[in-house]
């Protein structure tokens, strides 16, 4: 199917975001599990490209979730995260709703040393280890004589055997503000990212990027590609996904919440990655 995963960025750099869509519905009965995430992203975006009606910067986050979960129509669930930008690019809109997260990465200087730091950052939203909240869009009674006419047979017994438990809404996102500089670098990562990449080790690799040399957070000189750093921060995820032997931040959460891990977490990796400016 391509990745579980979805983003967006809006062409006027206002808005972004990721979401990440749950396996579940492709093992265990057979949908597409990006269809969801697809959906929830564009229109997310498409409610971005009308402006922002006023709003503060982190309102504008939680009613284009909204709108997100509004455009969707297939069936599945899906973690997202949706950052906004106000006019003046002072300002950070934060919505999130499970478990894929958001930096804000920061020059800082110490006497002669300049390196770089995380100003921001989101939290998880978990109802247990491993157990994200996640919006989701389940078949109605109506639907069940179309689904087993194709065979969803599995999925009208779930949802039927489910009754009316409580779903996660836009509503249970967390919502941030946050205050921004020019020169920042916003990451924005599902869960493959920060599930296998410690926050230091994220600076570290931000920092190549950061440094007066390299442009990046001087106002006036070119800022070095924010793909390319996206990229780099997805290729070191990829690679400490598979090493059997590393100390992750998902091994650190399994053991407080009583588990055992050792090594990587396999898994999709999205990364958005944008410096913020004065356009």
């Amino acid at each position: 199917t391509g990745g579980e995963d979805s983003l967006f960025v809006c062409p006027h750099g206002s808005a972004a975001g990721v979401s990440d869509g749950v396996g579940e519905w492709e093992w265990r009965f057979g949908l597409n599990p990006r269809s969801f995430a697809d959906e929830l992203m564009l229109g997310a975006k498409s409610a971005a490209a009308n402006g922002d009606a006023g709003l503060s910067a982190r309102d504008r986050a939680a009613f284009l979730l909204g709108k997100g979960y509004e455009a969707t129509r297939s069936f599945g669930s899906a973690t997202a995260l949706i950052a906004t930008l106000d006019s003046d690019a002072s300002e950070l809109g934060v919505a999130n709703l499970g478990d894929s997260g958001l930096r804000v990465i920061r020059r800082h200087s110490s006497g002669s040393e300049v390196g770089v730091r995380i100003a921001h950052r989101t939290l998880e939203q978990q109802h247990s280890f491993n157990c994200p909240y996640q919006l989701s869009r389940l078949p109605a009674q109506e639907d069940f004589e179309r689904l087993r006419s194709q065979g969803l047979n599995a999925l009208v017994r779930a949802v039927q055997a489910t009754g009316a438990s409580k779903q996660d809404l836009p509503l249970h996102a967390d919502t941030y503000h946050f205050e921004i500089q020019e020169g920042d670098l916003l990451l924005l990562g599902t869960d493959g990212v920060f599930d296998n990449l410690h926050d230091h080790e994220v600076c570290q690799l931000a920092g190549v990027a950061m440094t007066p040399e390299a442009g990046g957070s001087r106002q006036g000189r070119l800022a070095p590609d924010p793909s390319k750093l996206a990229a780099a921060i997805a290729k070191a995820a990829a690679y400490r996904s598979q090493d059997q032997g590393a100390r992750t931040p998902f091994g650190e959460n399994a053991k407080e919440a009583g588990l055992y891990h050792v090594g990587g977490k396999m898994d999709d990796i999205s990364v958005v990655a944008a410096w913020v400016v004065r356009a």
